[in-house]
């Protein structure tokens, strides 16, 4: 049986133009999970972009979206689906399809800021979708955790992000402050710092200073 694409209950389906078709990327509005990130947006944990060309006789790509246990958007499946029965999907037909910069397309695309709606009852648990985020920011989010993903992160740097986290965990905004130490996005900074987490560099740290601190003098 040919594939098709994921489909959720309440799928949000946003589409634009490009060059010798239109693009859609599909996602759920509420039923699925969903990643947020430091700077205050979400995404959801998966999303699909479809490429439908003009000409009817050249097939369509589907490219299926998500993130991985590291909090880093990947691409988990790749279709081309034939449409003219009398044409079969060729070698050429993949060239026209740049992974890369679907996924941005369409990470870009889903990426939101929530509201929430207020009534005369006070703060409703419900979010409307805004997309006023600068675009240049949305990117530079992105493509910092892609970018860092591929860099070999070193126990020197797990523990650099550890003595920095845990230096300016009074000021509340730890996070941010390894993402200025590092020159890199805030959402970057959230996945050093898991890293150094789960490497154990951060939980000695933790245990160190909670020591001091039931050690010290009244």
């Amino acid at each position: 049986m040919r594939s098709e694409w994921r489909q959720w209950p309440d799928p949000m389906d946003i589409a634009w133009p490009v060059a010798g078709g239109q693009a859609h990327v599909v996602f759920p509005l509420f039923s699925g999970d969903r990643v947020e990130h430091d700077d205050g947006t979400w995404t959801p944990a998966e999303f699909t972009y479809v490429e439908m060309p003009t000409d009817a006789k050249l097939p369509y790509f589907v490219v299926e979206c998500g993130y991985g246990e590291d909090q880093v958007p990947r691409i988990i499946a790749v279709q081309a689906i034939q449409r003219d029965p009398a044409r079969e999907v060729r070698s050429s037909d993949l060239r026209r399809l740049r992974l890369e910069d679907a996924l941005e397309a369409a990470w870009l695309k889903v990426t939101r800021q929530p509201a929430v709606v207020a009534d005369e009852a006070g703060r409703k648990p419900m979010e409307l979708l805004q997309t006023t985020i600068r675009q240049d920011q949305r990117r530079k989010t992105l493509r910092g955790l892609r970018t860092n993903d591929r860099r070999k992160i070193t126990p020197d740097v797990h523990n650099e992000v550890a003595r920095i986290y845990v230096e300016n965990t009074a000021s509340g905004a730890p996070t941010r402050a390894v993402a200025e130490h590092f020159g890199i996005a805030s959402s970057t900074a959230s996945l050093y710092v898991k890293r150094a987490r789960a490497a154990g560099a951060l939980a000695e740290r933790d245990q160190a200073v909670a020591g001091s601190t039931s050690g010290a003098k009244p």
